[in-house]
């Protein structure tokens, strides 16, 4: 072969062959290349949305009431029970007459499936004042569910309960305590007031 003369390779040999192989494998290789975007996109919509709840409410609808006790000269306590029909045990020899009533709370949650917690004020103690200044102390409040409500287990002057489902939200819960009597206590009536908070979790 001269100098500067190329020989191509005839058609129908290998080498040609091999040379279209090539060219083709090249040429799909841009087609392939030339179809995919050079940057691809998607999207997905989702929704918003917000509910805004009732107000809670709460109303005192029966008040808490120990009865008729006979000091004694030793003292003692009578617990009341936080229940719709109350029952008082004494200590100490004390004497009970009469009925004992527990405080009753009724409200509405404006919503189902959620926990109500009761709480007392701080101290879970409230004074009572009777004749000529004598007190008796009123400590270790209870609190029991009624219509609407169920133990959600955790009891004491901090109560959860869940609010029912079959009761659309209307609830009500009764509250007890203890009344302490000191020895020859100054006969007469005593009263007194508390506050009960709630709040939804």
């Amino acid at each position: 072969m001269g100098p500067g003369i190329i020989r191509l390779p005839r058609p129908g040999t290998g080498a040609a062959r091999r040379l279209r192989a090539a060219a083709c494998a090249w040429l799909t290789a841009i087609g392939l290349a030339a179809g995919v975007p050079a940057e691809a996109n998607e999207r997905a919509t989702a929704r918003m949305g917000a509910t805004v709840l009732e107000p809670i409410s709460i109303v005192n609808d029966g008040d808490l009431d120990f009865g008729k006790i006979a000091y004694t000269t030793t003292g003692g306590t009578v617990v009341l029970s936080p229940t719709a029909t109350a029952t008082c045990t004494t200590t100490g020899g004390l004497v009970h007459t009469g009925n004992c009533h527990a405080a009753k709370f009724e409200g509405n949650a404006g919503f189902l499936h959620l926990r109500l917690t009761a709480r007392m004020q701080s101290g879970n103690s409230i004074t009572l004042t009777g004749p000529a200044g004598a007190t008796m102390r009123v400590d270790n409040f209870t609190f029991g569910p009624g219509p609407g409500l169920s133990d959600a287990g955790q009891s004491g002057p901090n109560h959860r309960f869940n609010v029912s489902f079959f009761n659309f939200g209307s609830y009500s819960f009764y509250v007890g305590g203890t009344l302490n009597v000191a020895a020859n206590q100054a006969p007469g009536l005593y009263t007194g007031s508390f506050d009960v908070r709630i709040s939804y979790n």
